[in-house]
C-alpha cells in the first residue's frame, strides 16, 4: 500500500500519546493499537518482548474480534472490553470504532490501584485514539477496506492470521471454518513449494478464490465471481499494489 509516509507520521504522534499514558499509569507494562485489519498503527512497552509489532497486532485484533462476536452470538451485545489475567500479567483488551488496543498490565500495581480504574480510563484512551484514526487518511488506506474498494465484486473478504486466526472478515461461511481453511491450505502450499506461498487461487467454473500473503504474519483470502484468468491476473495485480 502507498501509506507508508502517512502511516509513519501517524505512528510517531500515537507513539507520543502511548509513552505518556504508560507514563501516567505506573501498572502498565505497554500498549500495542492496530486497526481492525491487524495493521501496526504504534506501540510502545517497558522491556522488550519476543513477539513482533505485527504478530501483536494480529493477535490483538484477532483477540478482541473473537471475543466481540462471542458476546453479540450468545448475548446479542457489544463488547466493552476483553480481560485476560495471568499470575503477574493482566492483559485489557478493547474495540473502538477504528482500534483494536491492547494493554499489558502489572497485575499485582493494576489491582492494588483498582482495576476497574485501569480498565476504565484505557477505554477514554481507546477512543481518544480512534477518534484521531478517524480524521487521518487510515482509514481509506486500510487493507480491508482499500480491498473492498479495489474489488467492489468480491464476495468474501477475508484477513486471518497464518496460524488460522480470524481477524476481520466479511461472509456468510463461519469465520473460524473459513479461517481454518485457508490457513491449512497456505500452510500446505508452503510445505509443498519448499518456501513460503506468494498467492495461490482455487479456481472454479464460475468463480475463484485468491489468497494471497499479506505479509509476516497475514493472509488475504478473496472470493469472487470470476474465472477468467486474465481477470484474476488483474484482481492479483490489484491486491500487490495494495500491499505493496
Amino acid at each position: 500500500m502507498n501509506s507508508e509516509p502517512n502511516l509513519n507520521d501517524l505512528e510517531i504522534d500515537l507513539t507520543k500519546l502511548i509513552e505518556k499514558e504508560i507514563n501516567e499509569k505506573h501498572g502498565i507494562l505497554g500498549i500495542s493499537v492496530s486497526s481492525h485489519g491487524g495493521t501496526h498503527l504504534a506501540s510502545k512497552f517497558k522491556k522488550e518482548i519476543k513477539m513482533t509489532k505485527t504478530e501483536i497486532s494480529a493477535a490483538s485484533s484477532s483477540m478482541v474480534f473473537l471475543s466481540s462476536k462471542i458476546l453479540a452470538d450468545s448475548l446479542n451485545q457489544k463488547i466493552s472490553y476483553n480481560l485476560i489475567t495471568g499470575k503477574e500479567r493482566i492483559i485489557v483488551s478493547i474495540l473502538t470504532e477504528n482500534v483494536a488496543l491492547m494493554a499489558y498490565l502489572n497485575r499485582q500495581l493494576a489491582e492494588l490501584e483498582g482495576l476497574d480504574s485501569y480498565i476504565n480510563s484505557l477505554k477514554v484512551f481507546a477512543i481518544q485514539l480512534s477518534a484521531i484514526i478517524d480524521t487521518s487518511d487510515l482509514i481509506k488506506e486500510e487493507i480491508f477496506v482499500a480491498v473492498k474498494r479495489a474489488i467492489p465484486n468480491a464476495l468474501v473478504i477475508a484477513i486471518i492470521t497464518k496460524d488460522g486466526l480470524p481477524i476481520k472478515i466479511q461472509s456468510t461461511m463461519p469465520e473460524p471454518i473459513l479461517s481454518a481453511m485457508t490457513s491449512a491450505i497456505y500452510n500446505l502450499a508452503g510445505i509443498l513449494l519448499g518456501g513460503s506461498l506468494e498467492y495461490s487461487i482455487i479456481g472454479g467454473e464460475n468463480g475463484s478464490i485468491i489468497i494471497h500473503e499479506l505479509d509476516e504474519t497475514r493472509i488475504l483470502a478473496i472470493a469472487v465471481p470470476e474465472a477468467d484468468e486474465r481477470k484474476l491476473g488483474s484482481y492479483i495485480a490489484k491486491i500487490k499494489s495494495l500491499i505493496k
